[in-house]
């Protein structure tokens, strides 16, 4: 199954979110969400993977959790 995301990030959020990802080791389609603006899912496990990550990202909180929010929010809506 593919999965296409696309999320549009405000310039403060990208920057957060990029800031957050360099030091938690985020997965691949992370860093191109956070470079891009957007990026692309090849399985399901790889969007439970991300999944994952970004729900252990936010219980650790930060300066991105509206970023981290809001993709997890569009993963939620996938029925992730």
């Amino acid at each position: 199954m593919e999965i296409n995301l696309l999320i549009t990030l405000d310039l403060a959020e990208q920057g957060a979110l990029q800031a957050a990802l360099v030091t938690r080791g985020a997965p691949d389609s992370m860093m191109t969400l956070a470079l891009t603006g957007a990026c692309r899912l090849a399985s399901l496990e790889e969007a439970r993977t991300l999944r994952r990550w970004l729900g252990d990202t936010r219980a650790r909180g930060g300066s991105a959790d509206a970023a981290l929010n809001s993709i997890e929010r569009t993963l939620i809506g996938f029925g992730i």
